[in-house]
């Protein structure tokens, strides 16, 4: 029988100290959950998106905000989503509104990437030739609304406001592509770009049918910087 180690030997343990008696160790990561890679659901690749990096919140860029466009009592009210595009300073800075080009995944179903692609960038070349301050046709329209008393611009001659029409112009005439292309869908009819007056050029709102993901919100909770679950989670699997 080979002899027992004494209790009290130098010799250093090989098993390194749990976290629990040595916090220079730190609290363990847990492995991060994962998602179905070869789903082909369009309802798992919402739950993994909303498993992403972004926090699951209005500010995240698939998440579906309530329809302010449509009065309450409608049916369209619960029927329907607004996906909020917003302004990407970095591309005219406050020259112009912008918006940015990122892709919501949650559009998929009725939207194209290259279609959605296509609609920013009409509108933003469209906002940025309209609002840009150091054109000459900008000077012009200064000086004649200057020496008219401004009837000029109240006349409707001004080029910004025949440019903000093309613009508004552009937008329906996407909604009618949008419009024949969803024809045999039976939600198609409910996509469709807000115009930008209604949302004072802060946001491109796009209007879809309601993708319900309230349950799978639900499945994909949001986790901490760390990837563990947060104290609500955490608290809550106690409870079950």
């Amino acid at each position: 029988m080979s002899p027992h180690p004494s209790s009290h030997s130098d010799t250093p343990s090989k098993r390194p100290p749990t976290p629990a008696k040595d916090l220079e160790y730190g609290i363990p990561n847990p492995p991060l959950p994962r998602s179905h890679s070869h789903a082909s659901s369009h309802a798992s690749r919402r739950a993994s998106s909303a498993r992403s990096d972004l926090p699951w919140n209005p500010t995240h860029p698939c998440f579906p905000h309530p329809n302010p466009h449509i009065p309450l009592s409608s049916p369209l009210y619960s029927a329907t989503r607004i996906i909020r595009i917003p302004r990407d300073w970095m591309i005219a800075g406050d020259l112009a509104p912008t918006f940015s080009n990122t892709y919501p995944e949650i559009l998929e179903p009725w939207v194209s990437e290259a279609d959605f692609r296509t609609l920013v960038q009409t509108i933003n070349d469209g906002l940025v030739a309209a609002f840009h301050p150091f054109g000459w046709r900008a000077w012009l329209d200064t000086v004649l609304g200057l020496v008219t008393g401004w009837i000029w611009e109240d006349l409707g001659f001004a080029a910004v406001k025949s440019q903000v029409k093309s613009v508004e112009q552009c937008i329906e005439d996407w909604n009618g592509r949008r419009k024949q292309t969803l024809e045999k869908d039976e939600d198609g009819d409910l996509v469709r770009a807000i115009p930008l007056r209604r949302t004072g050029y802060l946001c491109l709102d796009i209007q879809i049918p309601d993708p319900h993901l309230s349950r799978l919100s639900d499945e994909a909770a949001p986790t901490d910087a760390d990837g563990s679950l947060n104290d609500g989670e955490q608290q809550g699997e106690r409870k079950i």
